[in-house]
């Protein structure tokens, strides 16, 4: 464990450190009990047994009783207090490691996948609770154990403390080897667990293309050898603890064999009495089962620092926008771009954006045509901030929108895209999403407003139907005039309509159509579509191709030269 590993970890102790001192009291009380008792025991043989004081027995008993009283209700409270430390302590991680999570920038979750994110809050702070909690327990108890036991062998016999002394340095250089090794086979092993996450991630995801395709056994084929590389991976970390185990057991119980040898020669020489040695045995075996343990809790604390390796990584970084910079108070919603250039940072040899200059003045609407691909998604994506640009500038009522505090400028901007995403609760809880002060009049309104409370009110539960994971219960005229309503209690001052109506039928896309022209009354409005007939009233049209704006105009101004883009676009769409 590297000592910014150590750090980690004790900064994370450190937030339970008043449960862990009463674990670590109750802890050192069942370890000193476990200690008296080969005490205790001696006692008995040497001062009851073998000279058959039996007046004194009952309170010998008594005494050992005692001690084994003690020894319970210590290790019952040592184990509430450490496990319940550790529960908390694990818990406080994932709340800071999801709320990283979710402060991270977009460029974050481009590169890094859905299900490996999953699995560090899952599997992998689960392996951490095991260290922190558990494990960490049984390892200072065992540990106080065995120094325990060296302290009463070395006051017991010294001659044969000191030949078991030579069994330590094989021990502890065996303990370095193979520790290291079994920290390196936990990081793989967590890693491959990652990978099967994913898998399933994406196949539960798309569950309707995998069913569509007739794809089901390749999807478990491919989860099964991720989780074969796992096992395998699993098999390889537990047979190099098995042998670990093998070998600090063997010996220690190797050390008892020679006591027994040595030790009876003693005592048949008066060296020592029947009560020492088997004193002294007690005290071997508590260190031996204490080696021996501290050998298997030592694998699994080295796969704790191997998962939190994973988990801190999320947690010290750093978003590159940070909530800084100027709120906004009254926004009028101007937006201009100036020779603007961007590349998407996984991509960033391939410029998505060229030289892009338009402005769009308060309350106008304006439209973005062009081919798949040709960036006008980008430029939405943009005017939010969820990307920095290369160069140019971005301004929004003539000022770079950089000075803004970014989360202040996204509660200006409203969003309703192609496949809006609802979150599995209820159509209530969706609309108020965009906020959460919203009362159930305001809800309502809003629903009357997106032309959404007819069918809201349909349902047996009304607002309080379940919508499903993702919305899967609603149909996608009804999901998207849920997400009109949202964006209408938000009440933003500039709205993107990213290809709003293009997933839906006729009857649908008249209604929504209706419900977002009241939603952009009074708003400026950025609109990104393929099918045509939804922007026929922009005030302005600018026609993106291969990343640069190369025309600009009305739907009638455009439409009369048949030889730009935006005609033949028109003609394909309708011929």
């Amino acid at each position: 464990m590297n000592k910014k590993t150590f750090q980690r970890l004790l900064t994370l102790i450190k937030t339970e450190k008043t449960f862990l001192s009463w674990g670590m009291i109750f802890l050192i009380l069942s370890s000193g009990s476990t200690l008296i008792f080969p005490q205790l025991t001696r006692w008995l043989i040497d001062y009851v047994l073998t000279p058959k004081k039996y007046d004194l027995l009952i309170p010998a008993v008594l005494g050992m009783f005692c001690a084994f009283v003690i020894m319970g209700f210590a290790g019952s409270l040592r184990y509430y207090f450490f496990t319940l430390s550790g529960e908390r302590m694990v818990l406080h991680l994932r709340r800071q490691l999801y709320k990283k999570i979710l402060d991270q920038d977009i460029v974050f979750f481009d590169t890094n996948r859905t299900g490996d994110l999953m699995s560090r809050l899952s599997s992998d702070c689960t392996t951490l609770q095991n260290t922190v909690s558990v494990n960490v327990s049984m390892g200072l108890r065992n540990l106080a154990q065995v120094i325990g036991g060296f302290a009463f062998m070395f006051y017991t016999s010294w001659k044969l403390s000191s030949l078991m002394l030579l069994m330590i340095p094989p021990i502890a250089l065996s303990t370095l080897f193979f520790g290291k090794k079994i920290r390196k086979l936990s990081q793989d092993f967590q890693g491959t667990l990652a990978e099967a996450s994913i898998v399933a991630d994406e196949t539960i995801s798309g569950i309707r293309t995998v069913k569509s395709f007739v794809q089901e056994n390749t999807e478990v084929t491919r989860y099964n050898s991720r989780l074969e590389i796992a096992l395998d991976r699993a098999r390889t970390k537990v047979k190099t603890i098995a042998i670990f185990m093998t070998v600090a057991m063997v010996t220690g119980f190797g050390a008892i064999s020679f006591v027994l040898w040595y030790g009876g020669h003693q005592v048949v020489t008066g060296s020592l009495s029947i009560g020492d040695l088997t004193q002294f045995l007690l005290y071997l075996m508590i260190v031996a089962i204490g080696v021996g343990s501290l050998g298997g809790l030592w694998g699994d604390i080295m796969a704790g620092i191997g998962a939190s390796k994973r988990v801190f990584d999320i947690v010290e970084q750093v978003p590159f926008l940070v909530e800084s910079g100027k709120s906004i108070s009254n926004l009028s919603g101007t937006i201009e771009f100036k020779n603007v250039h961007f590349s998407y940072p996984m991509r960033s040899k391939i410029e998505v954006l060229k030289n892009i200059s338009f402005k769009i003045n308060e309350g106008e609407m304006v439209a973005l045509v062009g081919p798949s691909g040709s960036g006008k998604t980008t430029i939405g994506s943009l005017i939010q901030r969820f990307y920095e640009i290369d160069s140019g500038e971005i301004l929004i009522d003539g000022e770079d929108y950089r000075n803004f505090n970014p989360f202040s400028l996204r509660e200006n901007v409203g969003l309703v895209s192609q496949e809006p995403v609802l979150i599995s609760s209820t159509i209530r809880e969706n609309i108020r999403y965009s906020n959460k002060l919203a009362s159930d009049l305001d809800i309502r309104n809003a629903a009357i407003a997106a032309n959404a409370i007819d069918f809201i009110e349909a349902f047996p539960e009304g607002f309080e139907t379940l919508v499903g994971e993702k919305g899967i219960q609603l149909s996608g005229g009804q999901k998207q005039r849920v997400a009109i309503a949202r964006a209408l209690l938000k009440s933003p001052k500039i709205l993107i309509l990213d290809e709003a109506t293009s997933n839906l039928d006729t009857a649908s896309e008249s209604l929504v159509q209706e419900a977002l022209t009241r939603l952009m009354k009074g708003r400026t409005t950025l609109v990104i579509a393929h099918r045509l007939s939804t922007i026929k009233e922009a005030d302005k049209i600018f026609v993106l191709n291969k990343g640069e704006i190369i025309q600009t105009g009305t739907h009638e101004q455009l439409s009369l030269d048949q030889n730009n883009i935006y005609f033949h676009l028109l003609q394909r769409q309708f011929s």
